[in-house]
């Protein structure tokens, strides 16, 4: 058996148009990538965005909402629908080409709520020397995801899932980041 050298594509850009497009673009495009010589495809992140059917995906809102449910404004994605991303990969995979789904596990944006916490102020690019003592906040930290309404996970963020945010509602501040009470930042 002969090794084969892989082509790996990276199959989207920042500035794809948002018209829900990339996937049905994906299936249709699946044997000529192959008869080109791609072997892989690396596609975008597939989830619901805090920007909804405008985000590129690095705006992580709902790992769970693939573009099946009516949230942050649409159902689908920038890239299409749960099924069109579905029939993509299915696409993809008859005509030989291995499937590399971008995802973002360490991001949130785009919270259905706030809760007050307490935290520590710290100059956002300084996270060794504190710029206050312990207070309360107001953070952007309630994630329960009403258009899914518990459908794949009923798991919700609160704001003991986060280590830090860079916002506070109470005072509007920028510049800082906050970082909960009994949480630390990493040394380095």
């Amino acid at each position: 058996m002969a090794k084969v050298n892989g082509v790996m594509m990276q199959y989207f850009h920042w500035y794809l148009p948002a018209d829900g497009k990339l996937w049905d673009k994906t299936k249709v495009n699946a044997q000529e990538l192959a008869d080109a010589g791609i072997t892989a495809l690396w596609l975008p992140p597939a989830y619901k965005g805090a920007g909804g059917g405008l985000d590129v995906g690095y705006g992580v809102y709902d790992l769970y909402d693939l573009g099946e449910f009516d949230q942050k404004g649409s159902i689908r994605t920038k890239y299409g629908t749960r099924q069109e991303y579905l029939d993509a990969i299915n696409s993809l995979h008859q005509a030989g080409i291995q499937v590399y789904a971008d995802v973002v596990l360490n991001h949130r944006m785009g919270a259905n709520g706030t809760e007050i916490a307490k935290a520590i102020p710290f100059p956002y690019n300084n996270r060794k020397t504190p710029k206050g003592n312990l207070r309360e906040i107001q953070g952007y930290t309630l994630f329960n995801f009403p258009g899914r309404q518990g459908k794949y996970s009923q798991f919700e963020w609160h704001w003991w899932h986060f280590d830090a945010v860079d916002y506070d509602e109470y005072t509007k501040e920028s510049g800082t980041v906050y970082l909960f009470e009994g949480k630390t930042f990493d040394d380095y």
